[in-house]
């Protein structure tokens, strides 16, 4: 929750909740404007996103974003930014086998299935790691040297560029019509580890995601916006609008990599 300072009004602060019941952590937080709002009440908008990215080990940058109908939403579009600590005293509850049992043995296998099986080039490690109460995404990128040395959209397709796994929880008025494509976001019986890589089909850009075992075995290709950038950074986040709740966005950025996916519901 963001929150004016009861005593200074002219300060910020970030209040995390954890386990419901307990008290929230304050911490400072700085607030800043960019650019101007202008006509709030435009028929064309606003819409509004919100933007988690978790760019130092111990700060979270939040960025609201009031007017998104550019293509560039983050660069272009009006925005409030605010950066603060992440929690670290927050009372919550330890994810484990007992509490979760969608977890049970999860890191386990995603050691092993990152480390103990041949794949083309060789993962980075630690994942990035993503969990909602509505989806969850691990990204594993793959040192791939035609991947590093991209200049352009062109030299990324057909590559493999890493593998994921991905997970929707189903509310129980969902059908698996809700699921997406193949029933790729929906739980399946087996392991949801994909191999992921960029494609072309009819000049639209899609990531086809195969068995991770068998690539040449195609479970789903989802229409998304792929670009090269020069970024030796990494970040996964799901960007939500008010305009449409039913369809969150999956940003994935990868060294020289930016993956944008609509999780249909």
């Amino acid at each position: 929750m963001l929150q004016r300072n009861r005593r200074n009004q002219g300060q910020w602060e970030v209040a995390w909740y954890g386990e419901r019941g307990a008290p929230p952590e304050v911490v400072p937080a700085t607030v800043e404007q960019v650019g101007e709002f202008g006509d709030m009440a435009r028929p064309d908008g606003p819409c509004v996103k919100f933007s988690f990215k978790f760019s130092k080990p111990s700060e979270v940058d939040i960025i609201i974003i009031f007017r998104c109908k550019e293509k560039d939403i983050l660069r272009s579009s009006p925005r409030i930014h605010v950066t603060a600590p992440l929690p670290q005293n927050l009372q919550g509850r330890e994810i484990n086998s007992s509490a979760d049992p969608d977890m049970q043995g999860f890191v386990s296998k995603l050691k092993d299935t990152c480390c103990g099986k041949p794949k083309p080039f060789p993962p980075d490690w630690p994942p990035q790691i993503l969990f909602r109460n509505d989806a969850s995404v691990v990204v594993v990128p793959y040192d791939n040297p035609k991947v590093r040395e991209a200049q352009s959209l062109d030299d990324l397709i057909g590559q493999d560029i890493g593998f994921v796994y991905v997970r929707k929880k189903p509310f129980p008025d969902w059908t698996t019509t809700d699921c997406g494509p193949n029933g790729v976001w929906c739980p399946l019986s087996e392991e949801p580890f994909y191999n992921v890589r960029v494609i072309r089909q009819r000049e639209a850009i899609f990531i086809q995601l195969t068995k991770l075992g068998n690539p040449s075995q195609v479970v789903a290709a989802l229409p998304a916006e792929v670009a090269v950038e020069p970024s030796g950074g990494r970040e996964i986040g799901i960007m939500d609008s008010i305009d449409s709740p039913n369809e969150p966005v999956l940003e994935v950025r990868l060294p020289k990599i930016k993956i944008i996916i609509k999780i249909e519901r």
